[in-house]
C-alpha cells in the first residue's frame, strides 16, 4: 500500500482467538453493542445508526466476508462513505482490542462471544486491520477448525444482523452450543463449556 501524509494505515495485531467479539476475562465488562460496551470509545451508537454506510469493496452490496475454509481464514474488504466511517469502524476494532488484551467479557451473556473471548485470550487466531482512506481491511487467521467455526459465526453475525440491520441485541447462544457440540471442538469441548460456566453472566 501507498504510504504518505494523506494515508493513514494501521495495524493491530492479535495474538489470540476472537473476532468482532467478546474478551476472555474475569473482568467486567457488560456492554451492550454487539461488540461491546456502550462507551465512546466503542463508537457503538455511531457504528448502529450508520450501518447502512457501510459496503462491500467496490459494490453497493452489505459488507460480507471472505472465507476460506483451506487456510481458516475470514477476510473483510470495508468500505465506508466517510473517511469519518471508516475511522470509527476502526476506533471500534481497537477498543475491542484493548477489551480483549485486558481479558475483559464485554458480552458476557452471550455465549458465542464468550467462545471467541476464550480463543482470543488463548491464542488461536490471529486479526489484522488495515485502514487506507475510507476502506478498512479486516483478515481474520485461526489456528485450529475450531477457532475457525467460532469467527466464521460471530463473522455471519455481523454480515446478516449488523451490517444489514443494524441489530445488535440478538443473542448467538444457540449456535455457540452447536459449536461446541461440533466435531470441529471435541478437543476444546471441556474447557469450552468450564469457560462458559465460569464466565457467563446475566442479561
Amino acid at each position: 500500500m501507498m504510504k504518505n501524509r494523506w494515508i493513514q494505515k494501521t495495524t493491530i495485531s492479535v495474538v489470540a482467538i476472537v473476532a468482532l467479539t467478546g474478551c476472555g476475562g474475569s473482568g467486567g465488562g457488560t456492554g451492550k453493542g454487539m461488540n461491546g460496551g456502550g462507551g465512546s470509545g466503542s463508537n457503538i451508537p455511531y457504528l448502529k445508526e450508520n450501518h447502512a454506510n457501510y459496503k462491500e469493496h467496490g459494490s453497493t452490496q452489505t459488507p460480507a466476508p471472505v472465507t476460506d475454509a483451506a487456510k481458516k481464514s475470514i477476510t473483510w474488504t470495508i468500505d465506508a462513505t466517510t473517511e469519518e466511517g471508516a475511522i470509527k469502524l476502526q476506533e471500534h476494532l481497537a477498543f475491542m482490542e484493548e477489551k480483549l488484551r485486558n481479558d475483559k467479557n464485554p458480552r458476557g451473556w452471550d455465549k458465542l462471544f464468550l467462545l471467541e473471548a476464550y480463543m482470543k485470550y488463548n491464542k488461536y487466531y490471529t486479526t489484522l486491520v488495515e485502514r487506507t482512506g475510507t476502506t478498512v481491511v479486516v483478515s481474520k487467521n485461526a489456528n485450529t477448525a475450531c477457532a475457525y467455526e467460532v469467527i466464521l459465526a460471530h463473522s455471519d453475525a455481523v454480515h446478516g444482523d449488523f451490517f444489514a440491520r443494524g441489530k445488535i441485541e440478538v443473542d448467538y447462544s444457540t449456535r455457540a452450543e452447536e459449536i461446541i457440540a461440533s466435531e470441529a471442538c471435541r478437543s476444546e469441548r471441556s474447557d469450552l463449556e468450564t469457560y462458559i460456566a465460569q464466565r457467563q453472566k446475566n442479561r
